[in-house]
């Protein structure tokens, strides 16, 4: 017998409401002590890094007959001397044209030297098939200064310079001047490698940086210089800086 039917109807609703009223109460005591639990639940944090390395590339390509195709061992012609006379200033027909990429942050340096002649390695000279010489511009074996173009008249001489229409930037004392003002000249060092051109901020477009290397020879008035194809090899060389 449910004991409820003992009591009166108005006693029942009573007890019926007090029972509802705990329950309620009990539950909502549980939430109000449980909830606070949630907010004090163990945490842990940590922490990666991602990194990448971006390495500096260079590269160099150089034409130097005038097709617009880069490739290593292809020949200047500066063209012919009767008995005397001079390959005349700089010109973009008788320059080699070189291009040099990179993404290094600080740039790159260009150099030359000379690494053979016809007849002979590291002389500095052109050479002919008969082992005749035109001797460098200017003085000593590894000359670093630049110098107003001047052969004497019983003298034969070759040498090169930086066109002032190259990317890049002088780097002293290769001070080459203004094309067709103020021209400076200076001879292919020989043995190692110097400096001849440099940026400081990496290559921006994608063909990358020019930079064009004139050369020039002269036969002086009263110079018997014996007939012949004279010639040598000139290495030019990029580095990241």
């Amino acid at each position: 017998m449910n004991p409820l039917s003992l009591l009166r109807p108005e006693r029942q609703i009573r007890v019926l409401t007090v029972g509802v009223s705990a329950a309620i109460g009990l539950y909502l005591l549980a939430a109000f002590v449980a909830e606070p639990l949630h907010g004090f639940a163990a945490q842990d944090s940590e922490t990666a890094v991602v990194q990448l390395t971006v390495a500096a590339a260079l590269g160099l390509s150089c034409d130097a007959n005038g097709d617009n195709h880069p490739g290593s061992g292809e020949t200047l012609s500066l063209g012919t001397i009767t008995y005397t006379g001079d390959t005349g200033a700089y010109n973009n027909s008788r320059a080699v044209k070189c291009w040099i990429t990179t993404n290094n942050k600080t740039g790159y340096t260009l150099g030359w030297r000379v690494a053979s002649g016809s007849g002979g390695a590291f002389t500095g000279h052109l050479i002919s098939q008969f082992n005749d010489i035109i001797a460098a511009f200017g003085t000593g074996s590894a000359s670093n200064n630049t110098a107003t173009w001047s052969v004497a008249s019983n003298d034969s001489r070759w040498g090169g310079r930086v066109s002032s229409t190259s990317s890049g930037a002088d780097v002293a004392p290769m001070l080459w001047g203004t094309d067709g003002v103020s021209e400076k000249w200076a001879r292919v060092t020989t043995g190692s490698t110097l400096t001849i051109r440099a940026s400081n901020t990496n290559a921006q477009s994608g063909s990358g940086d020019i930079i064009r290397v004139g050369f020039r020879a002269q036969i002086g008035a009263t110079k018997a210089q014996p007939t012949g194809t004279y010639k040598t090899t000139v290495t030019f060389t990029a580095a990241t800086q």
